[in-house]
Parts: C-alpha cells; structure tokens; sequence
C-alpha cells in the first residue's frame, strides 16, 4: 500500500528511462541515491555512503565520479540535496500576499536575519499561510553561497550535470505526507528524522514544514552511548517544542513521527513518551520506498546513515519549491539551454534549405532532362521554322508599306481642309520622327487660335502647341505671324 503511494505521486513518472543521481553530503560524509524513472514510477536501484572527513575537495570529486560509475549511472540528472544543519531557518511575517512583492522584500531583508551580507546568502522561502488578509507567514530559508558553490564546484568538475540544490527538510515532509496519507488531516505532525550525526526536528502540515530546528544529536551517538545521549535527547526535543509553540506559527502537533537511521536505535520512542504528551509513531523508510534488494541491502548495512533526505528529495524534486541553485549558475543554464535551441534551430532551418534546395535543382534537372528531349525531337523542325520566320519578316515589312502607303496624301488633305480663308501657311517642315512645323500669317489672333482647336480635334494630329504669335503691320491692316508644332498620330 505504501508503495503503491510512491507510484502515484511519482515526479518521474512521465520520464521513462531517466537516471538521477541524488547528492547529500556536508564535511563528515557523501551519500548517493541513483533511481531510474519508469513507467509510473521511480525505482532507487543504488545507494553509496563513505566518510570524507579529512578529504581535500580533489579527493572528494574523485570519489564522487568513481561511486557514479560505480553505480553504472550513464549521464544521469544530478540533484544536490543540502541537509538542514547547514541552513538557517527563520519564521517571518510578510505585509505582502503577492508572490512578487514577497520576493522583494525577502531580498532586501534577507540579510537582517543572519550574520552574513546579502551577497553571501542564498536565500529561498516557504509560504505557510495567510493572516489578517494582507500578512503572510513563511519560513525562510538561508544558506550561505560558499557552502552551494563549493557544491557545485565539486560536481561539476567531476564530470556530472546538477539541476538542481534541494532543500532536505522539503523533500522528508512530502514523504511523511504523501506516504502516511495526511492528506485530511488538519492539525499539524511533528517529525523527528534521525541522521548519522544531526536529528531535523520538524512540524509539518500540508505538505510543507512549518518549523525547523536542527538536533546536534544522531544515530552514531543515540547508537554508541545510548544511556549518555538518550536522556539529552529527549530534552532537545522538548526544547525544540517549546520553541515552535513560543513562536505561535500554527497550531500545537497530534503526533511524533520518527523516522530515518533506526536500526541500531531501540525503542527511540521509549523516553519521549514519557516527556511529551503525543503519540509516537515509528516508521523505517526501508519498507515504505519502491528499492531495489541491492539498495535496501546497502541501507540496511549502513545501519548509522539515513538515505531518506536524498531519496525524498530526487522523487519529490517536481513538487517542491525550494530551489537553492545559485543565480549565476540559473543563468548560465539558460542561456546553455537558449543557446542549445539556436543550434537547434540552426539545424533544423539548414535542413529545411538543403531540402528546399535539392527539391529546386531536382525540378531544374529533371526539367533540363525534358528539354533536351523536346530539342531533340524538333530538332529537324528548326530549319523550316527560321526559313518561315524570315518569310514571316518580310510580309511584315510588306504590310506595313501597304498600310502606310498615301499616308501623307492623307495628312495634307487633312491640313488643307482645315486650314481656313484668314489663314496663309508660308512654310510647313517634316521629319522622319513625325513632328510638324507650320508657320505662316492670320489676319487674327482668334484665326490661329481657332486653326489649333481644328488641329487638335483632328485625327492625325496631337499634342499641338503654339510656339509663338506677333502681331504686325502689312500695309493698311494688322496681321498676326505665328508658328505651331505638331506631332502625327501614327
């Protein structure tokens, strides 16, 4: 039933074939989880753990890509989880509900709540809820930038593709809720998840934790000196509940869920039973996570070491929030990725031309081909037509002389029926380009005016202009010279 749970709210579920490789690992110790994305669902079929404590950073990369190969991963999806005692945690309240404004106003003040200048912290947060219908509650979430970058450092150099840096504490609240079915409840859970060395005590409700709070105390201790760290335990848990409740986020837990490294650990229940008045439950992640029997075996050997923060956090990666990639490194995946659809791009329109290209020249090859056919075949026909064509010319010079013939008979007909009593032409001058020019006297100026008008509505005549007029003295009467440009309608 359980694992039926992991099937159904699988983030991989539609990545079939994907391998990721989740990361958690801070100054002591480096644990892997690979897990493969099959069809609804997501299977971790590898588990690695070793001590770094002591390993320059070279011998760590080292390490990292020989336990990937190790773990026969080929080029897998890398997800950094970081574990909650290297972040700080802080329950703040926003005068804002718009998600924008939030984020401004946490960029601004994110560096008043810890020790670092805002260029040191990476800074993300978790909404909770709203109050007074303008206020919302979140809880903060701070990691310093050396600590993330140092991460990325290391896995970049050895080789692997990161995607993301996750926040534990997330990842464990999506799988107490969805795996515990707390889907109905109302009231808030408290869960305590034992590490190898730290302990996250955490509230949680809805998916999301509500209050954080690290335990410098884990299964190494509670193991090694159960009677000695037992009892300080117990009271740090106490603590931590005094904290969440002074603090008034939500409302007090029903229950304590422990979970994580619990096989060397005898009834952890047994002394908080006694100090805090809630129901314990004890849930061992082994027998609630789909897990190959190579991997359980390996989870169960290193009884000391929990995987769950990393397991939780690969499967549950497209449901939470929480993204502590730094900005430059964002960045630069964008615009690898906006690079990478430009070549892509580039491919595919080269591809469309060299298509478009060979579809040309095979229609002009095959269109050549056709031709040369043609040729061929009216090739004995071409001497016939050039003797036709040059018949052809010459009845078309004949016509043409034909149809001009009388032609200019025809104009000066035209010009003497339209040239009136009052009007003596002295001089008319042709060329070849078929422009007129008449001079000559009028014994008025209305005379020339009204010989134009005759011009112009005349047939063979156009664009007629009088290109000058005077009037002068002949004898006893006025006279008027004037001379007129025409050109022939052909």
């Amino acid at each position: 039933m359980l694992k039926f749970a992991i099937k159904k709210f699988n983030l991989f579920s539609a990545r079939v074939g994907n391998e990721i490789v989740g990361v958690e690992f801070d100054d002591t110790s480096l644990s892997l989880v690979h897990a493969i994305g099959h069809a609804h669902k997501t299977e971790v079929v590898g588990l690695f753990s070793q001590s770094i404590a002591n390993l320059s950073d070279n011998d760590i990369q080292a390490m990292l890509r020989s336990s990937v190969d190790e773990l026969k991963a080929k080029n897998p999806i890398v997800i950094d989880v970081i574990p909650s005692h290297l972040v700080i945690t802080k329950n703040i309240e926003i005068p804002s509900c718009d998600p924008k404004e939030i984020r401004e106003i946490i960029n601004l003040q994110a560096g008043r709540h810890t020790p670092y200048s805002r260029e040191e912290i990476i800074v993300d947060y978790i909404e909770i809820g709203t109050f007074r219908k303008s206020y919302t509650k979140i809880l903060l979430v701070i990691v310093s930038r050396a600590v993330v970058k140092r991460h990325c450092e290391i896995i970049e150099k050895a080789g692997l593709k990161l995607e993301k840096v996750l926040f534990v504490p997330e990842g464990l609240a999506w799988y107490v809720f969805r795996i515990l079915k707390l889907e109905s409840e109302e009231a808030p859970a408290s869960v305590l998840h034992i590490g190898e060395v730290f302990t996250d005590f955490m509230i949680i409700s809805k998916n999301r934790p509500f209050f954080l709070r690290s335990i410098p105390i884990g299964a190494q201790q509670l193991a090694g000196e159960r009677d000695k760290y037992l009892v300080k335990f117990a009271e740090e848990v106490k603590k931590s509940f005094e904290a969440y409740q002074a603090e008034d986020i939500e409302r007090p837990p029903d229950r304590i869920i422990i979970t994580g490294a619990l096989e060397e650990i005898n009834n952890p229940q047994e002394l908080l039973n006694d100090m805090l008045p809630f129901p314990i439950r004890v849930v061992p992640y082994c027998n609630s996570m789909l897990i190959s029997a190579e991997a359980l075996n390996v989870a169960r050997t290193s009884k000391r070491l929990s995987f769950l923060g990393a397991i939780a956090s690969i499967v549950a990666a497209g449901e939470l929030k929480v993204d502590l990639l730094p900005d430059e490194i964002k960045l630069r995946k964008a615009l690898q990725e906006r690079g990478n659809d430009l070549i892509k791009t580039g491919i595919f329109v080269l591809l469309a031309f060299v298509l478009v290209f060979s579809i040309l020249i095979s229609k002009i090859y095959f269109k050549g081909i056709y031709l040369k056919r043609i040729n061929e075949k009216y090739q004995p026909l071409s001497l016939q037509v050039k003797e036709l064509e040059k018949h052809l010319a010459r009845i078309s010079m004949i016509k043409y002389y034909l149809d001009s013939r009388g032609y200019a008979l025809e104009v000066l007909a035209e010009l003497y029926i339209t040239v009136s009593q009052e009007l003596e032409l002295g001089d008319i001058r042709f060329d070849n380009e078929g422009k007129f020019s008449l001079r000559g006297t009028a014994e008025s100026m209305s005379s020339v005016f009204s010989f134009v008008d005759n011009l112009e509505k005349s047939r063979y005549f156009k664009e007629v202009k009088t290109k000058y007029t005077a009037k002068r003295r002949d004898g006893t009467r006025d006279v008027t010279d004037f001379e007129i440009a025409v050109l022939l309608e052909k």
